[in-house]
């Protein structure tokens, strides 16, 4: 990968990292990361950068042991999220760690999250991990990968989510349904009769037609162009 590759990725890290504050997926913390296709490094928004103002240039650069290799701030202290993920998925090229809060709400009531939503019945029986401190050393990053499995969401009880994807941008259109379907779900249990789940042939034949790489793409660019009126994508390049 050349240097204008990575300067791309470093961009795209940090315009998602903006997008997400912008909707109130991240507040103060949380994290976006992307692995360097072909070499066991990945970039992701530093420590010490406001989520609301972070540049490229507040973009590091990591290896698998989260020891900093590019970059003038050490990562995130949750770095093990994204470490250990893509340690055990050679598949997973881009990792969220969101603070969203209808997944939190229903979390802490101990409601399963259901596919609802057209956009979002991508979501099966998310594990949820039960450790809601930071995710702070390898042991955790470890348990949290392990409980990720072959999938691509685990929620952190009274915590956030967690959200894996082969790109920023299916990682970053994947935590916006998450939310999107959570909100739904709790808004609709607030009417008091029950709620229709997703089912069977129904749900296999909308999870096929709402969850197309153009949809993806979609999705990113509405977001992109909002973001970008709201002013909330000013100052991305130093």
């Amino acid at each position: 990968m050349n240097n204008m590759d990575e300067k791309a990725l470093k961009l795209q890290v940090a315009k998602a990292v903006r997008m997400l504050e912008n909707i109130q997926l991240l507040d103060m913390n949380g994290h976006v990361s992307c692995r360097i296709p072909g070499a066991d490094r990945f970039l992701i928004n530093s420590r010490k950068a406001s989520r609301a103002s972070v540049t490229a240039a507040d973009i590091v650069m990591c290896d698998l042991d989260g020891n900093l290799l590019e970059g003038d701030s050490e990562p995130p202290s949750e770095y093990h999220i994204h470490s250990e993920i893509y340690k055990k998925r050679s598949d997973v090229f881009s990792v969220i760690h969101n603070h969203p809060h209808y997944q939190t709400v229903l979390g802490i009531a101990d409601i399963a999250m259901k596919p609802v939503f057209s956009i979002g019945s991508f979501v099966d029986d998310v594990p949820v991990y039960e450790k809601s401190s930071l995710v702070n050393t390898r042991e955790m990053g470890a348990e949290l990968a392990e409980m990720l499995g072959g999938g691509m969401t685990v929620q952190l009880r009274h915590h956030g989510s967690v959200v894996a994807g082969d790109s920023v941008q299916s990682a970053f259109a994947r935590s916006v349904f998450l939310e999107e379907n959570a909100k739904k779900q709790y808004d609709a249990m607030l009417l008091g009769h029950g709620i229709r789940v997703l089912e069977g042939e129904n749900l296999h034949r909308t999870r096929e037609s709402n969850w197309q790489p153009s949809i993806i793409q979609k999705i990113w660019t509405y977001h992109e162009e909002k973001a970008s009126k709201q002013g909330a994508l000013q100052g991305l390049i130093d």
